[in-house]
């Protein structure tokens, strides 16, 4: 891959989506598969692995220095127990509709991303409360399917846990701790069921060092905003990529 303009916007949205998933803990996948994918700056398929890479990457380096240990562990196992198995179903259809419906691929994705944007959105006013387990069940298939699809299981476990009456730091733990392990899975069930070609490694390698790098400054250097204003900004970004891509899809 030639480092020309789409390159470097490709290692734009690496950038910022790593920061503000360091941040917030979440909104990498998002941000860069909506964004990438709107753009046509790669497949959907290529993208989807080299952000599972990269996410693990984010949110293992999000974890460190003792982090891991606010994880809420009764959200993080109710939402990874179902989701398990929703990945694989995810990958497959992926790998099914990218070569027979990628109109129809992109449609969905961009719904789902302006279906989740207004969701969270309107959660900020609302007031937390602790969820079910069958909630979180639910919010892991959702999410095992969407993050099998495209690599983006942040929606339904982003609003599930922005409901919880936790701190900032725990939801924030909690949400890498998820993301580290799905992306894990993510990236091994493709790998051990699909060709993984040499441009997607090639794209993994040429993100990696910017994901270190955003992650490491996020740690050290947050933006001196409340994270709501945070969320509201991602919320904004990503609703306006899932209306491209809606409007690519039809």
């Amino acid at each position: 891959m030639d480092i020309d303009g789409s390159s470097l916007l490709l290692l734009l949205f690496f950038a910022l989506g790593s920061y503000i998933q360091a941040t917030t803990g979440f909104a990498f996948g998002l941000i860069v598969v909506s964004s990438v994918s709107a753009l046509g700056l790669a497949p959907i398929e290529v993208t989807a692995f080299a952000v599972s890479v990269l996410s693990l990457i984010n949110a293992g380096l999000g974890l460190r220095g003792g982090d891991w240990r606010e994880i809420n562990r009764r959200a993080f196992v109710g939402f990874l127990v179902p989701c398990l198995p929703a990945i694989v179903v995810g990958v497959w259809l992926l790998d099914y509709l990218g070569d027979n419906a990628i109109g129809w691929l992109k449609l969905s994705l961009g719904v789902c991303i302006v279906v989740s944007s207004l969701v969270m959105m309107i959660q900020a006013h609302h007031v937390r409360q602790a969820s079910s387990a069958g909630a979180f069940a639910l919010s892991g298939v959702i999410g095992g399917l969407m993050g099998g699809m495209f690599a983006t299981f942040g929606p339904p476990i982003t609003f599930m846990m922005y409901r919880q009456p936790d701190a900032q730091s725990r939801i924030r733990a909690t949400l890498l701790g998820i993301f580290f392990c799905t992306a894990t899975l993510r990236v091994t069930s493709v790998s051990l069921t699909q060709e993984v070609d040499t441009a997607t490694w090639w794209l993994c390698v040429v993100g990696f060092p910017v994901v270190v790098a955003m992650t490491l400054i996020a740690k050290k250097f947050p933006l001196p905003i409340s994270s709501r204003t945070m969320r509201f900004l991602a919320f904004s970004l990503l609703l306006l990529s899932g209306a491209s891509l809606i409007w690519q899809g039809l």
